[in-house]
């Protein structure tokens, strides 16, 4: 009954911190809002027990939605070593457009560490992701290992008895690590939203989101509404 009521309180205080932080906090000389919408469609196939191969297509609308200003192509290999813990691994192909005629590609590596655990019908969880400069950088020129980007993310998410919905929240932290800059907080990121199970191979996802810019004139806030849709399949020799 503690536990249930600790984590009542944890899913209580992200949802908070959430709203809270939909509201500036200060006027900021030069502060920039816009609303985006970033569908996007994953593939997980599980090859043998616990290693699975992912392809993942998203596209980024911004200016309120009205054009395109990122389309990201993920390919990569995750390993679940245990009920617990889950590396992987991703090579990002990703097309950034200037104007609504002139884009350029770029690319870059990626990985994770992400950490689970499932006290009642929660799911509490962290992710650790170290990513290549190159990998969602404003700097569309520095090389793959001038200084590295990690992000941390926080989340728990609730199993609704009987019906196949699940709410989340999620809270996530962005840095650079060496480099020219140094060390620094560049933005963070704040979600919540709901996740539906049709069965065990289509998964769909809704979630608002507020994307923050830090330590830069001009910072820009970006109010996002994400869509998802998941497709799970397995080999016959791990079914």
């Amino acid at each position: 009954m503690m536990i249930n009521q600790n984590m009542r309180k944890y899913c209580l205080f992200i949802l908070i911190s959430l709203f809270v932080s939909a509201a500036p906090l200060q006027k900021a000389t030069g502060q920039q809002n816009d609303f985006q919408c970033w569908p996007s469609g994953q593939l997980n196939l599980e090859e043998i027990n616990n290693l699975r191969f992912h392809v993942e297509e998203e596209v980024r609308f911004h200016e309120n939605a009205s054009r395109i200003g990122r389309q990201i192509n993920d390919l990569g290999v995750s390993y679940r070593i245990n009920k617990y813990v889950k590396a992987a691994l991703y090579y990002r192909l990703e097309a950034k457009w200037k104007n609504p005629d002139e884009h350029e590609w770029r690319n870059g590596i990626y990985g994770d560490l992400a950490f689970r655990v499932e006290p009642g019908r929660f799911l509490l969880g962290y992710r650790l992701r170290v990513q290549s400069s190159r990998v969602e950088l404003n700097d569309e020129d520095g090389k793959w290992f001038d200084g590295v980007r990690n992000r941390h993310k926080f989340s728990v998410e609730y199993d609704l008895k009987g019906i196949p919905l699940a709410p989340f929240a999620e809270g996530e932290i962005f840095a650079n690590l060496g480099g020219e800059d140094g060390s620094s907080l560049t933005d963070y990121r704040l979600w919540a939203g709901l996740n539906y199970n049709l069965n065990k191979k289509h998964e769909f996802s809704l979630k608002f989101g507020i994307d923050r810019e830090l330590n830069v004139n001009n910072p820009l806030t970006a109010y996002i509404i994400a869509v998802g849709y998941t497709l799970n399949l397995k080999l016959s020799s791990v079914e």
